[in-house]
């Protein structure tokens, strides 16, 4: 599982911000994001401690760090990304002093759980018809690293030959179909397990969009019957304030796994084209498949093509996601793929 939390950074550089009397842009080494600081308030070579965006940080830490009631959500405690004089701000820095020493030579996850900082994660949708409980054996949480903390792994897809599609904002679902063919429809975090004579959202469409089917179909592709997990996100109405303006709900694929192995992209493009006739089940790949990452950014940087309009509507898209045609492990992140999320999408008006 990815990791989440405060960890200790070094400045890489400051510099000044057109029009701006007393602040300044900032970034660390080792990563891609920018943020805005005080100005003087910090220089290059400080060692800091660094809040990615999504932390939800104490009101008594926000209090020491001189932010108290000033980040954003109802209570005034969650980073996001923001823009201020025009420039994409993302994550905060403090002074190392939050933490002590003992704790800091620990490592960033007794640094969070110290500074008590969690992870913001949007509502589940409600399940006044469901009993939620535990993911079940099988089905891991479903996260992805963002290539602006982790620039020299991205570095190492530069030339390798990727899968790049949308990342489309609405709520994690996975639809899991044992070797005995037992079938348990989830959300990011539980399964779903409806009560006696109600309907979930995520059973009906799982059923009625043939998802349900189509993990059965690949369970049993040969001989041996598989375990297998099937991948989307839902969309529609009441989801992430349904920015695509659908009338019903609808689940985008965008993963499968049988017996704890990952598809390649390519597998799972065949799959689901063969299954479903086209691809439209599938969230929209972006450009031609299978060619260097580095040719589909056409000399943009990772986070400049990550912008744009997204496929589904006249919105901004969410931003993208970056898969290796063959299925890879990393030290840092384990299984190999990045996500980029748009700077101008996090910053836009709520």
């Amino acid at each position: 599982m990815s990791f989440f939390g405060v960890t200790a950074e070094e400045i890489k550089q400051v510099g000044p911000i057109d029009g701006a009397d007393r602040i300044e842009v900032a970034s660390l080494a080792g990563m891609d994001y920018s943020f805005v600081v005080g100005k003087g308030q910090f220089k290059a070579g400080d060692k800091v401690l660094y809040f990615p965006v999504d932390s939800i940080i104490p009101i008594d830490v926000t209090r020491k760090m001189g932010l108290e009631g000033k980040l954003s959500g109802k209570n005034k405690d969650r980073v996001k990304t923001i823009k201020l004089r025009g420039q994409i701000s993302q994550g905060i820095v403090a002074v190392l002093d939050l933490v002590p020493a003992h704790i800091m030579e620990q490592g960033p996850e007794a640094i969070t759980d110290c500074l008590g900082v969690k992870k913001y994660d949007p509502p589940e949708v409600p399940c006044h018809n469901a009993i939620l409980k535990g993911l079940p054996d099988g089905v891991p949480v479903y996260d992805i690293e963002s290539a602006d903390r982790y620039v020299e792994v991205a570095a190492r897809l530069m030339e390798q030959d990727v899968m790049v599609s949308e990342k489309v904002e609405g709520s994690n679902f996975s639809v899991l179909v044992t070797a005995s063919g037992e079938v348990m429809v989830n959300q990011h975090n539980y399964t779903i397990i409806p009560k006696e004579g109600a309907e979930h959202t995520f059973w009906k469409v799982a059923q009625e969009q043939g998802i349900i089917d189509f993990a059965k179909s690949v369970s049993s592709a040969d001989s041996t019957k598989r375990d297998v997990v099937v991948y989307g996100e839902m969309l529609g109405p009441g989801i992430q304030k349904n920015i695509y303006k659908l009338a019903k709900h609808k689940v985008l694929l965008f993963d499968v796994m049988a017996n704890r192995q990952w598809f390649d992209p390519e597998k799972f493009m065949f799959a689901v084209q063969g299954f479903f006739g086209d691809l439209t089940a599938s969230v929209p790949i972006l450009g031609d498949v299978g060619g260097p990452l580095s040719r589909w950014l056409g000399g943009k940087t990772i986070k400049e093509a990550s912008n744009g309009k997204s496929c589904l509507a006249d919105v901004l898209r969410e931003g993208i996601v970056i898969k290796p045609m063959k299925e890879q492990t990393d030290q840092k992140l384990g299984r190999l793929f990045l996500k980029q999320r748009s700077p101008e999408y996090l910053a836009k008006e709520e």
